[in-house]
This record gives structure tokens, sequence and C-alpha cells, in this order.
């Protein structure tokens, strides 16, 4: 299900004075739809030159305890293993910090101690709409944000 960005910036609109919340509504909004843009995954068709989600490279027939079957080949354009990098996550939450920073009453800060420190607006903001997007380890992505800008 997709995030409705109008309806989550308006939750906190109240930290936004009001001469600059209609741009930091519309820059919010862009920068969650290029976050969904970025998710997608599309592979050039060599043929016809269009994007696709994969593309046939051959089949492989595979034993399989007592039988053998065809197994169909798929290039998705993945090629690395472990855990897939999620530039959009990044990209999104240095936009949010640059959004907060230039327009939002309280700066972009997030308090380093976890368990019993009181959460800043901006932190609020992160915790509640990162897991909605499907980044659950908030702290993770904005310490790698913090060493990723030295």
């Amino acid at each position: 299900m997709m995030l409705k960005p109008d309806c989550y910036f308006n939750n906190y609109a109240f930290c936004f004075p009001a001469k600059d919340r209609r741009e930091a509504r519309k820059l919010f909004r862009r920068a969650i739809r290029e976050y969904y843009v970025m998710q997608r995954k599309y592979v050039i068709e060599p043929e016809s030159g269009e994007r696709v989600q994969s593309v046939l490279i051959g089949q492989v027939i595979k034993q399989q305890k007592k039988q053998r079957r065809k197994v169909r080949l798929l290039f998705t354009g993945r090629v690395s293993a472990g855990q897939p990098k999620r530039p959009e996550i990044k990209f999104l939450i240095a936009r949010l910090f640059i959004l907060w920073g230039r327009y939002a009453t309280t700066p972009a800060t997030v308090s380093w101690k976890t368990k019993f420190a009181i959460e800043t607006d901006f932190e609020e903001f992160l915790h509640d709409l990162l897991p909605k997007l499907g980044a659950r380890d908030v702290r993770r992505y904005v310490e790698a944000h913090w060493q990723d800008r030295k």
C-alpha cells in the first residue's frame, strides 16, 4: 500500500511555518514520489529496447529428487548476493534532512540516547514515516547518512 504524502504531511504541518508550508509540502510530495519511482526495477530488453521487469536468457534442466524439470533463467538486473542495496532510502533521507533543515521551525537533529531521550520533532517524523515506506531500521539509515556526509 502506498503512502499518501499529503495526508502524512498534514500530521506534521505544525512543524513548518505557514509561509513555507506550501513549498515544504510540495518538496515532500516530490521526495516520496521519487522514492517510489526509484524502487521500481527495470531491465532493457535487447531486441525491442523497451523497459521490462526481466529478460529470459535461457532454460536449464535441474534434477529434483527423482524427477527432472525445466527451469527458466531470468535476468532481473540483480547480480550480487546478500542484502540488496537501498539507494532510494538513502536519497530520501538526504532529501528529508534538507527539507526539514530549510523549512521547519526546529532543527533536523536526532537524539543519540536510544531509550531515555525525548524524541525531537524530526526524529518522531522519521520514526513514523520510514517504517511505513518499508525501512524498519531508521537509526541505521540515519547513522549511515551522517557518516556519508563527511
